[in-house]
């Protein structure tokens, strides 16, 4: 089985998807820190403007924090991120089905920014028809680190190929995957242009952009990246 890992951002981009559409089982990485500073898992790409605008949900932070234990520092950002996708998307051609989509997800009854972000990306991800399963990292009790923590998470899961993307050959050893008997593949993903509500195309923006402007066809844009841009190491 093709295994990904990844911490649970907040609406990420398309290339979030492509990992797990390229994968059999897909792991939040729930337990990771939260990162210092601005960081995907609580903020992400919307478009203004003819470029990108950071929508970001305010978060209560404490030193050394998992992932699992952030909340909200208030709850007025659902009815604002709402309000920022009407006025950005509100011509776009799937913009009613998709907010429809959405309106359940900021309904959501939780303080936990990992929850909920887990709960939205899933919900997508079915929107999308991407039909790996979900598995939350937490709940393996795995407390190694680093990619001895990714080989003991495919491991716990019963997995033979480990997913990563590009950013992971910064700090992952190869070798040591070969030694647990774990292929590593190293997936890129670059987006193919798709008309937006602006002229021009902007990339790197929330998956949301993409479901305001394509709807289901959005899933083209997975199949793409998984048939073209997972080369093996």
């Amino acid at each position: 089985m093709k295994i990904a890992i990844h911490q649970p951002n907040y609406f990420p981009w398309l290339g979030y998807f492509a990992k797990m559409a390229q994968s059999d089982v897909f792991i939040f990485l729930d337990d990771a820190q939260l990162p210092q500073g601005r960081s995907y898992v609580h903020r992400t790409r919307i478009l203004a403007d003819g470029g990108g605008f950071w929508m970001s949900a305010p978060v209560r932070r404490e030193r050394l924090q998992a992932i699992r234990d952030v909340r909200f520092a208030e709850d007025g950002w659902r009815r604002r991120h709402r309000a920022m996708l009407f006025h950005t998307y509100r011509q776009a051609p799937f913009f009613e089905p998709v907010m429809a989509l959405l309106d359940p997800l900021f309904s959501l009854e939780t303080d936990s920014l990992s929850r909920f972000n887990m709960h939205a990306v899933s919900r997508l991800a079915d929107y999308l028809d991407i039909p790996c399963r979900c598995e939350v990292a937490s709940s393996y009790g795995v407390t190694s680190n680093s990619d001895d923590r990714l080989i003991d998470l495919v491991r716990a899961v019963g997995g033979a190929v480990y997913i990563s993307g590009e950013g992971g050959q910064n700090y992952q050893h190869i070798g040591k995957f070969e030694a647990a008997g774990i292929e590593l593949r190293v997936c890129s993903y670059k987006p193919r242009p798709y008309p937006q509500v602006q002229n021009g195309f902007v990339a790197g923006l929330s998956v949301l952009d993409a479901l305001f402007n394509l709807g289901p066809d959005a899933r083209h844009q997975l199949t793409y990246a998984a048939e073209e841009t997972c080369p093996s190491v």
